[in-house]
């Protein structure tokens, strides 16, 4: 494998292209609203830069042998997901729009991407999505506060756009957060440090207004995760002060209106919980007629069940899901050797959109997941090979000195 040497972050082209992917969406959703586009004009041409973009950070690296780093089961999955989405697309035309829109958001970009992850730095993909999701979830905040008339408030008081939806939102601001924490753990100007802590501030924020739940749990389980990323006493100290704190602070204060800001009480009232639940069982009824191959990538009424591994099932049936498991056994494995290497960045990533899939979201238009699970896998595996080609020549060196023969002097 050969390691690219070091880029500044205003020359990564691969960083800039990896973040606009994942966290460019909210941004340009946020331009649409604020200048009251109702097309889909400037998302389609976003898309396309995008596709553009991660096509010239593919030409640009070192593309030696990079097909082998990938993963046969991670192949077969899509594989087996783009056909059954075509066939659909034969008789129904949303699932047309659906394969195309999969194709050219998630399918291409994580190809380019995936194949040029000898140009990842961890650092610079940092910076990256903190300067993204800085602008996004800064303008979110500040349109909110100066009463602008682009912000919406739905019938559970969430704050939305007429081009980006409350979760779309909470999950600018989980990614936000994830890239500041990654860069606030490295030493930094002070001045950056007082940036660094403002964005997180003003993630926070955003992610109430959003009150989402799928980007809360995600973020929860982030929380949850960090200590076993980070295995040193000091970090595992102070996130147990922190969960004491939050137990003594919610053991002695009325977290009722908390709890319904955030829709985790009276689910019978939300709306969008009684759509999702009723989505998930059609799924699984539909399911049951086909167990082995799936019933189809379509839902009659609710056109997804705003869950992953139902999706899969319904989709694709157990055939589908036999195909996917190792592919999750392979994205375990692969956050737990970059945490071995106290590499955070991808693993908080793929936790975050992981559990996101399992609250909203469809797999045709989860680009955000098979984009940071190929990266991940692909980047892993070379790694992996890196460090196998070192062994063995580490091995034949000490090999070539110390099993040859002693000549007689």
């Amino acid at each position: 494998m050969h390691v690219s040497k070091p880029v500044p972050i205003y020359k990564d082209l691969w960083a800039w292209s990896f973040a606009l992917a994942l966290a460019g969406y909210p941004l340009v959703g946020l331009l649409s609203s604020v200048t009251g586009r109702e097309d889909e004009r400037l998302s389609i041409a976003f898309r396309l830069l995008v596709v553009c973009l991660c096509g010239l950070s593919f030409l640009f690296s070192d593309r030696q042998k990079a097909w082998r780093f990938g993963d046969v089961w991670l192949l077969s999955f899509v594989g087996l997901y783009l056909l059954k989405l075509g066939i659909d697309a034969s008789e129904i035309a949303k699932a047309r729009d659906d394969l195309v829109f999969a194709i050219i958001t998630s399918i291409v970009p994580a190809a380019f991407l995936g194949l040029s992850t000898n140009r990842w730095s961890e650092i610079n993909v940092a910076w990256a999505l903190f300067a993204v999701g800085a602008l996004s979830v800064a303008g979110i905040v500040w349109l909110q506060y100066s009463g602008s008339n682009a912000v919406l408030i739905d019938s559970t008081d969430r704050v939305h756009f007429a081009r980006l939806n409350p979760i779309s939102i909470g999950h600018a601001g989980v990614t936000t957060l994830i890239a500041s924490y990654t860069l606030i753990r490295i030493p930094q100007r002070k001045i950056l440090k007082i940036a660094i802590i403002a964005v997180i501030v003003t993630s926070a924020a955003a992610i109430y207004l959003a009150a989402a739940r799928g980007p809360i749990v995600a973020l929860a389980c982030c929380a949850i995760l960090l200590p076993m990323l980070r295995p040193k006493f000091m970090t595992m100290m102070m996130c147990l002060l922190f969960l004491t704190g939050a137990v003594l602070v919610l053991a002695v204060t009325d977290i009722t209106p908390l709890l319904d800001k955030f829709h985790l009480t009276a689910i019978g009232k939300d709306t969008s919980t009684t759509s999702r639940l009723g989505s998930i069982a059609l799924s699984w009824e539909l399911f049951q007629q086909n167990p082995l191959f799936g019933y189809g990538t379509q839902l009659p009424l609710y056109g997804y069940p705003h869950n992953m591994f139902m999706e899969i099932l319904q989709a694709m049936g157990l055939l589908g899901m036999a195909i996917f498991v190792p592919v999750f056994v392979k994205v375990a494995k692969a956050v737990k050797f970059l945490a071995d290497r106290r590499l955070a960045l991808l693993p908080l990533l793929t936790t975050q959109a992981i559990v996101g899939a399992q609250f909203s979201g469809s797999l045709w238009g989860a680009a955000f997941l098979w984009i940071v699970v190929t990266v991940m896998i692909f980047r892993v595996n070379a790694m992996r090979s890196f460090d196998l080609w070192a062994h063995r020549r580490m091995m034949s060196r000490s090999y070539a000195r110390f099993g040859a023969p002693i000549r007689a002097g």
